[in-house]
């Protein structure tokens, strides 16, 4: 059987979806370490477009997060 990777999850669910979050990485496909991930799809060729956007945490605090995208695509 073919294991799928972390890496490979992130890009579909970017294709399905339009962007990620390390939360919905976390959640959605068990990627706790996405900004090492991204990293590493960088360095394959990937390019992402990163963008800072403001959510409220669990305590109602707005906190700062990055969502990324893929560029062109």
């Amino acid at each position: 059987m073919t294991r799928v990777s972390q890496a490979d999850r992130i890009i579909q669910f970017i294709k399905e979806h339009g962007s990620i979050t390390r939360l919905q990485a976390a959640n959605e496909i068990g990627a706790f370490e996405l900004s090492a991930r991204i990293v590493e799809l960088e360095r394959e060729g990937y390019i992402f477009l990163k963008e800072p956007i403001k959510v409220k945490n669990r305590y109602g605090d707005t906190v700062r997060i990055i969502r990324y995208s893929l560029f062109g695509g």
